[in-house]
């Protein structure tokens, strides 16, 4: 079994749990009931907040009725993972739980009208985005090494596929300044070339979209199979599962690719911006 960071094998052993629970007609408060648990934390456990014990798994087992050897040895496996200590968090609590399911997507969907997407980000690029003027104080650094780490992800050989699309406003705000914006879209424009990236840019020109005001990410889980739209404000963000809402995202993101220009329309027009700031 491949190692990975145990926040990520915490999101699908919730994810699983989840999925076995809801196949058995199981109520939460039985779980909690049976397990002494505190009211909520059947959901902290399947959000993937919290971890479960080795016991813990073989009666939430015995519970769903699961016999199968290999579905129960998975999880057992899955679950002592989960347990391993994990690296200090270097994002806000908050962000947490996607960095994670961003870990365990096999593909991730990101829309932004104005800022390149934390997948795609050059360090000095992240550095300014992260860089908060409303705390002169906080050390950036941490944060912007994880965001780096994250975007070479992107770019390792077991890397999902990723779709941007990206408002043409994030061409010219000049995040970081004029190099910083100079070498971020040669960055964007190496990446798109890559055969898991998939980029375009939402011309100004296409007017008002399904879109207008908003960015959001979908990410999409092959094991389990799951898909979650992320959003995020200053201070919060929130996580939507409900087929009712990620289909309605989903469809939002394929009317956006189809008003967007084309792969060879981004590049040309990625091509005139560098010359542009150079």
């Amino acid at each position: 079994m491949q190692q990975t960071w145990p926040a990520v094998r915490r999101v699908q052993v919730g994810l699983i749990l989840r999925n076995l629970r809801e196949r058995a007609g199981v109520k939460p408060k039985e779980i909690a009931e049976r397990l002494d648990w505190y009211a909520n934390k059947v959901t902290r456990v399947e959000k993937g907040e919290l971890t479960v014990s080795a016991a813990e798994v073989d009666v939430l087992l015995g519970m769903f009725g699961v016999r199968d050897g290999r579905e129960s040895d998975r999880l057992r496996a899955l679950a002592k993972e989960a347990r391993r200590r994990d690296q200090p968090a270097r994002v806000p609590d908050w962000a947490a739980t996607y960095v994670a399911l961003e870990g365990a997507a096999a593909e991730i969907k990101h829309y932004d009208p104005e800022v390149i997407p934390a997948v795609l980000q050059t360090e000095h690029y992240a550095r300014a985005v992260l860089s908060n003027p409303l705390d002169d104080t906080q050390d950036v650094e941490p944060a912007v090494n994880e965001r780096v780490q994250r975007a070479e992800r992107m770019l390792g050989e077991d890397a999902p596929d990723v779709w941007c699309v990206i408002g043409e406003a994030a061409l010219y705000r000049q995040v970081g300044g004029r190099e910083v914006l100079r070498d971020q879209l040669q960055h964007l424009r190496r990446a798109a070339g890559r055969p898991n990236i998939t980029l375009q840019i939402l011309p100004f020109e296409a007017g008002e979209h399904v879109a207008l005001g908003s960015s959001f990410r979908l990410l999409h889980l092959a094991e389990p199979v799951a898909t979650f739209v992320y959003v995020e404000a200053l201070t919060s963000s929130d996580y939507l599962d409900k087929p009712s809402h990620t289909d309605r995202y989903a469809k939002a993101f394929d009317t956006l690719r189809a008003v967007a220009a084309s792969d060879r329309v981004t590049a040309r027009m990625l091509d005139r911006r560098i010359k542009e700031l150079t």
